[in-house]
């Protein structure tokens, strides 16, 4: 059969491998990405790469900071650590027993939504952080990126972390029946200070030593190894390991910082 002037012929099989490829892309939707970051995250942060979409994802990871948030509001001992700091100052006689009734009211009211919403600023805020730090050292590197791809990476990485610590933090308090703690980073013991602490004690290190075994948290070494397969992914010219000594660099910085600031005010 004879084709007319202009008419282009395609390949059925081209034709079946465009409509298979463009099948493939619709496919990824949020929970298909999710579940990419656990299972393959080079492919999955390659593919965000190609299409960033941030607004889903944020909205996931803002409520689940949120129900994190209120939900160790209902566990922390806010009382015995408010009381005791307002009764310091009715001794000093900066406010009265009754001025002191009155702000532990406020604060058994308060604390559940004002720890709810500062979790949930947190991780914007963590988010918008990490990305822009992202740019700024692609930059110095040479990389080739945009800020939508790196803000969409962390959100997914940060998410990613945060709903199986967030799992693993209810499942534990509700298999052990405990109604009050003191510390949250005791719940699950995923850090090198908690398990120092496990074996031998609290005192048994100086406590700036302490701090920083703290911050060689599992879940910290997740989030940073998840953020530099994502950037690497979403950039050109930039490689994994470059990205994990600029991130990894920083996290070691702001974790000696922490840790002499803390000791130093006894925290």
């Amino acid at each position: 059969m004879k084709r007319s002037r202009g008419e282009i012929h395609m390949d059925p099989e081209i034709l079946d491998e465009a409509v298979n490829n463009e099948e493939e892309v619709k496919a990824k939707n949020f929970p298909a990405r999710l579940g990419g970051v656990f299972l393959s995250p080079r492919e999955a942060f390659t593919e965000i790469g190609r299409a960033p979409s941030w607004v889903i994802p944020f909205i996931a990871l803002i409520l689940i900071s949120i129900f994190s948030g209120w939900y160790l509001a209902q566990k922390i001992d806010t009382r015995t650590a408010t009381r005791s700091a307002l009764e310091q100052a009715v001794k000093q006689g900066r406010i009265t027993e009754e001025q002191m009734n009155q702000q532990m009211a406020m604060v058994a009211a308060a604390a559940g939504p004002l720890i709810a919403v500062t979790s949930a600023f947190g991780a914007l805020l963590l988010c918008l952080v990490i990305a822009g730090y992202g740019k700024l050292f692609s930059m110095a590197a040479g990389a080739e990126n945009n800020f939508k791809s790196l803000f969409t990476v962390t959100i997914y990485a940060v998410f990613a972390v945060s709903i199986v610590s967030t799992v693993l933090t209810v499942l534990i308090l509700q298999i052990k029946g405990q109604t009050s703690v003191n510390n949250t980073s005791s719940i699950v013991a995923s850090s090198l200070g908690s398990w120092i602490e496990s074996v031998a004690g609290a005192d048994v290190l100086p406590k700036f030593i302490m701090m920083l075994a703290n911050a060689a948290d599992i879940f910290n070494i997740w989030m940073i190894v998840l953020l530099c397969i994502g950037f690497s992914a979403v950039s050109k010219k930039l490689k994994t390991a470059t990205a994990a000594i600029w991130l990894g660099g920083a996290f070691v910085i702001i974790s000696v910082i922490s840790a002499a600031i803390r000791s130093v005010m006894g925290a």
